[in-house]
């Protein structure tokens, strides 16, 4: 039975990149809720400024959610082992774009990216923010198969897809995925598990290239190895010193 937290919430996850402003009346209808209820969950958000009306009558996202990205960019221990190490990434295999993406519902999504200080490529559809397929994409996949049976269950993944199944075993065995065109045509992607000292998955490295970078491949997996450790040991010593300082 869902809590009145729960409806508030679902209220907040209407404004996606597909549908940015929303009205209680809209609101209600989508969630099929009482106007009136709806009226008191917009109300609720609005005083927080997660939501905040823009148009008479119609509703945003509000001033808090940037407030509340600023604090995870600053705070976020994944992101603060990883950022240095992904930008030393980037100028060492260059022409590229690192992305450092995390599970988030049953998608993927990109948490930070870094590209080259001298280099024009970029990678359209790995924007921060966005939610990728869950097993397409070298990034979704180093999640994927790296997820638990148990973590596995509820996630929207075809059980009769052998060769996905077969993907993810050779990603397990291999320690890193690699994949083309899967998410942009013409477009390499690496990925390597990110994990941390108690081996809980914590998200995923990965590399976006242009699809001429296939001769120097196996260099730039190993790179993307010793950044995966790099990071893996950064995270170790953040859960440290916590830990000490407790």
């Amino acid at each position: 039975m869902k809590t009145t937290s729960d409806r508030v919430l679902g209220v907040l996850a209407l404004f996606t990149r597909d549908k940015s402003e929303w009205s209680v009346e809209e609101a209600a209808a989508a969630l099929d809720v009482p106007v009136s209820t709806v009226y008191r969950y917009f109300r609720t958000l609005s005083g927080a400024e997660l939501i905040t009306p823009y148009w008479p009558g119609r509703y945003v996202l509000g001033p808090a959610v940037i407030e509340y990205d600023y604090a995870m960019r600053l705070h976020d221990p994944l992101l603060n082992a990883a950022g240095e190490v992904m930008a030393a990434l980037a100028d060492e295999v260059g022409n590229c774009v690192a992305m450092l993406a995390r599970l988030y519902k049953d998608k993927v999504m990109c948490v930070h990216r870094e590209r080259p200080r001298t280099s024009d490529f970029d990678a359209v559809g790995y924007e921060r923010g966005r939610p990728m397929p869950l097993d397409r994409g070298a990034a979704s996949k180093a999640i994927l198969a790296s997820l638990t049976v148990r973590e596995l269950r509820g996630m929207k993944v075809s059980d009769d897809n052998p060769a996905l199944k077969d993907s993810l075993r050779r990603i397990r065995a291999q320690g890193f995925s690699v994949t083309e065109g899967e998410v942009t045509p013409g477009v390499i992607g690496v990925a390597v598990p990110i994990f941390r000292g108690d081996r809980a998955l914590e998200g995923s490295l990965g590399l976006i290239l242009p699809g001429d970078r296939k001769s120097d491949l196996q260099a730039i997996i190993a790179a993307t190895i010793r950044a995966q450790k790099q990071i893996e040991s950064h995270l170790g010593q953040a859960v440290a010193a916590h830990h000490f300082d407790g």
